[in-house]
């Protein structure tokens, strides 16, 4: 089984971006998450500073994660793309109050030119959680 995730709250790329949401499978689940709006082809007006910007990645990828069964307890993995370093301390200070601490996925952080003005990208794979009781 393969489904793809397109939820209203995640980035909405029409046809000519080659890529989705989020991609749910048996058991995991892969989710992208940017403040892209589609009609401007840009970052979001909404996303005035790098903390707007990563609450509103965020919060995609937890409705994308929803849509699939999963949380963001249920990630496993993140890689964090930032336009620049001098936008890590400002990211983190967001990112962490997402989790539990102490229950941090792994993650890398790198720095890259990432499209349409958008200075955060997130993406995600989480192992969705079952209901059979382990042996």
């Amino acid at each position: 089984m393969r489904r793809i995730i397109r939820v209203p709250e995640g980035p909405q790329y029409d046809e000519s971006y080659p890529l989705s949401q989020g991609v749910e499978t048996e058991t995991m689940v892969f989710a992208n998450g940017m403040a892209f709006d589609n009609d401007s082809r840009t970052r979001m007006a909404s996303a005035v500073t790098i903390a707007d910007e990563t609450r509103i990645v965020l919060d995609a990828l937890t409705a994308i994660l929803a849509d699939a069964g999963a949380r963001l307890a249920d990630v496993v993995k993140t890689t964090v793309y930032l336009s620049d370093r001098a936008f890590y301390d400002e990211m983190n200070s967001i990112y962490r109050t997402y989790w539990t601490p102490g229950e941090f996925p792994t993650r890398a952080t790198v720095y890259v030119g990432i499209g349409s003005e958008c200075r955060v990208e997130i993406d995600v794979i989480a192992v969705k959680p079952t209901t059979a009781v382990p042996s």
